[in-house]
């Protein structure tokens, strides 16, 4: 063999190995980038679903607060509501004329039992207004005597009737915030707060 084709031979296999080189790292770079591909595809799904958690968990704790922030508000002006119309009631009846309003005292006095003997408890306002005339009215066909206390009590008006071991209350104070008590449930069933 001569040295020209020895070099032929050599150059020619170099050829080839090179050929063989090339073709081996592409596919080693395909199979590479397609793995990479594949890794990074996964984590960017994994990046997409923590994301998505975390944001559907930060929409979810806005949302609620958002409700109880709503919630609030409506509890507030129901709140006012109750508390202003309470109030106008309360002004109206205490700015009734003097009979109508002793009226409604009578109203309330006669469903205290005949037996009951005490003191009548009322505001400074209503130590002008009842008379012993009034005083005589309430007693009329009454077992036992219910007389007037002198001494005005804190109250908004309304009676309060004293015995010797407990009180009747007729405080509009007291019949206010009854009428509190039972208008609440009536009022959340109106507005619905339940549905929010």
């Amino acid at each position: 063999m001569s040295i020209e084709r020895i070099r032929n031979y050599i150059i020619e296999n170099a050829q080839k190995e090179a050929v063989q080189l090339i073709k081996t790292a592409e596919e080693q770079f395909r199979n590479e980038t397609g793995s990479a591909r594949l890794s990074l595809g996964k984590e960017y799904q994994e990046m997409l679903l923590t994301d998505e958690k975390r944001l559907k968990g930060d929409m979810k704790r806005s949302l609620g607060k958002f409700k109880s922030d709503c919630k609030m508000e409506l509890l507030e002006v129901k709140n006012k509501v109750i508390d202003s119309v309470l109030e106008r009631a309360i002004s109206r009846i205490q700015s009734l004329p003097d009979n109508d309003y002793l009226t409604l005292m009578r109203r309330w006095l006669t469903n205290i039992p005949d037996h009951i003997e005490g003191q009548l408890l009322v505001n400074a306002r209503d130590l002008k207004r009842i008379n012993n005339a009034f005083i005589d009215d309430i007693n009329k066909g009454r077992k036992a005597r219910i007389s007037l206390n002198t001494t005005a009590i804190d109250i908004k008006g309304g009676v309060i009737v004293k015995t010797k071991h407990y009180e009747i209350d007729y405080a509009l104070d007291t019949i206010v915030k009854n009428l509190r008590t039972t208008l609440i449930p009536k009022l959340n069933d109106m507005l619905q707060l339940d549905m929010i």
